[in-house]
């Protein structure tokens, strides 16, 4: 990535701002394209017999990505709200173990039921689409585009939750962490039911069949709990005026004109008075050290980390 301090065409801000929306185009990225190829590619190792080894690495890399992004959140923490490293290692963990078992769940079903694994996703896009429509998103700027996000959130929550929206999530967060696990069941039960009528060409016996989708529903309910112990005892308990980020109020000599500031290639002028400006921990503090904030971030760091006014925690 470029450096703001030897080609000033690059702002530190700009680069920061553009480091946001690329690191959440890849947290979409891998739900877009990552999670369908580890299931393809594990339905593959299934019905042929090839080596896992490959498989672990990628879903490791799924749940490594989605750790990155927040981390990138975690940007708008003030200083001594901060996590330790320790909160990163166990939000990778209960990923890694959701990740994997719904991922594995899937590329067992579709061993199977090659046709209906279409099927299955479509309908459960569907109402997780409806759902995302109903939590009235409000992160993009035209109408295509909040439609687009909202069918992405859909997309995403087909493999792994995601908070949308701020304030009071915790009972659309049990009934949806129900609802997988109650699909993860289903698909392990009918992939076992198959198993029983038309054993695979893998020598696998019907114990280890039991065995294999009771540890998948287990590895589920392991990632669960790992999700409380974050939650207990790792995720910052703040208020969204808490946040760094929040909308200053243009005062005389507060004011910065980005519009006469050189910007990144690509990346048009900004009036101040049509975006927000934000505060970045690492940034050189000061009366007028103010910089581009990347209003999008912000939003879901609010949807993540904020709680609802009257003390309810998201």
């Amino acid at each position: 990535m470029p450096n703001s301090n030897s080609n000033p065409s690059w702002p530190t801000d700009v680069v920061v701002y553009m480091n946001h929306d690329l690191n959440l185009l890849r947290f979409m990225e891998t739900f877009w394209e990552s999670a369908p190829q580890i299931v393809l590619m594990l339905t593959v190792i299934m019905q042929e017999g090839k080596p896992v080894l490959k498989t672990i690495c990628s879903l490791s890399t799924v749940a490594f990505c989605v750790t990155t992004y927040h981390r990138c959140l975690r940007s708008f923490l003030p200083d001594k709200k901060k996590q330790p490293i320790i909160s990163s290692i166990v939000y990778f963990l209960w990923n890694l173990l959701l990740l994997s078992s719904r991922i594995v769940a899937l590329a067992l079903f579709a061993s199977e039921e090659p046709c209906f694994i279409f099927t299955h996703f479509f309908c459960s896009w569907l109402v997780l689409f409806f759902f995302a429509w109903r939590s009235k998103t409000k992160l993009m700027d035209s109408a295509g585009g909040e439609w687009l996000y909202r069918a992405t959130v859909g997309l995403i929550w087909y493999f792994d939750w995601f908070n949308v929206v701020e304030g009071q999530m915790r009972k659309q967060m049990i009934v949806y962490h129900t609802y997988i696990l109650v699909d993860i069941s289903v698909l392990c039960g009918v992939w076992y039911w198959k198993m029983s009528l038309d054993p695979p060409p893998l020598e696998i016996s019907f114990l280890q069949a039991v065995i294999i989708s009771g540890a998948v529903v287990s590895v589920y309910i392991m990632g669960l709990i790992c999700k409380i112990i974050y939650y207990l005892f790792f995720h910052p308990k703040l208020y969204k005026k808490e946040l760094i980020g929040d909308i200053v109020n243009e005062r005389q000599g507060d004011e910065v004109d980005f519009g006469t500031r050189a910007s990144a290639p690509g990346v048009a002028p900004v009036d101040n008075k049509s975006d927000v400006f934000c505060r970045i921990p690492w940034m050189p503090s000061g009366p007028n050290q103010q910089v581009h904030c990347n209003k999008r971030t912000k939003k879901l760091a609010e949807n993540f980390y904020s709680r609802s006014a009257d003390g309810v925690e998201a």
